[in-house]
């Protein structure tokens, strides 16, 4: 009895919805709109069978559509961002193999969350256990097919810099990238020392004009 109640008041439910013109619809090509009644990407929110979904929160300007996407093969686009007014102008998405793409990259670097400031010292000598490397990667199908890809080899860097590597659940490894563009600062500086300091030798030796 209690269920053929519950069975009632769902039914009872859907009936009520439909009849108000709730604005939840499922539409002929199977996708389903939130918010909205129509078939326009613009307005509400709309997930389709293929598996992505378009988010819009404003009905006044573009600005506000976010658009996620799961690509139908490996190298496909899952994008988050569409360019306004331009469906098709992805300014960033990622592939299925995991690459991202973007106009730029910024970091949030401000002096006001910074604590325990430490130096970075011996950069140089910490970079020559660093190698730079060109490698193919083996996970994204048939080698003939895949571009080459410069690196480092992240296990060299936890060994070195343990800060700029971390590790997933699978146990991959990391490397922000980042990171090493600190030691480089500092490594330059140490180098441009270096060199001034050899320059005072041979100037105080006569040996340059």
């Amino acid at each position: 009895m209690k269920n053929a109640f519950k069975f009632f008041v769902v039914v009872s439910l859907l009936v009520i919805t439909l009849t108000a013109n709730a604005q939840i619809k499922v539409h002929g090509d199977g996708h389903l709109s939130i918010g909205t009644l129509s078939d326009n990407w613009e307005v509400g929110t709309h997930i389709y069978r293929t598996g992505w979904a378009v988010f819009n929160t404003s009905l006044t300007t573009p600005w506000h559509i976010v658009t996620l996407a799961t690509p139908g093969v490996e190298s496909g686009k899952c994008w988050i961002v569409t360019y306004p007014g331009d469906k098709s102008d992805h300014r960033f998405y990622v592939t299925g193999y995991g690459t991202a793409y973007a106009r730029a990259f910024s970091v949030l670097s401000d002096r006001s969350i910074h604590s325990e400031i430490e130096p970075i010292e011996n950069a140089g000598e910490t970079l020559d256990q660093i190698n730079g490397i060109i490698y193919t990667p083996t996970d994204e199908g048939d080698a003939k097919h895949v571009a080459k890809r410069i690196g480092v080899d992240a296990l060299e860097i936890q060994k070195a810099i343990p800060e700029a590597v971390s590790e997933d659940e699978n146990g991959k490894l990391y490397v922000c990238y980042e990171a090493l563009t600190a030691y480089l600062i500092e490594a330059v500086k140490e180098q441009r020392k270096e060199i001034e300091r050899m320059h005072k030798i041979l100037e105080g030796n006569g040996l340059l004009k």
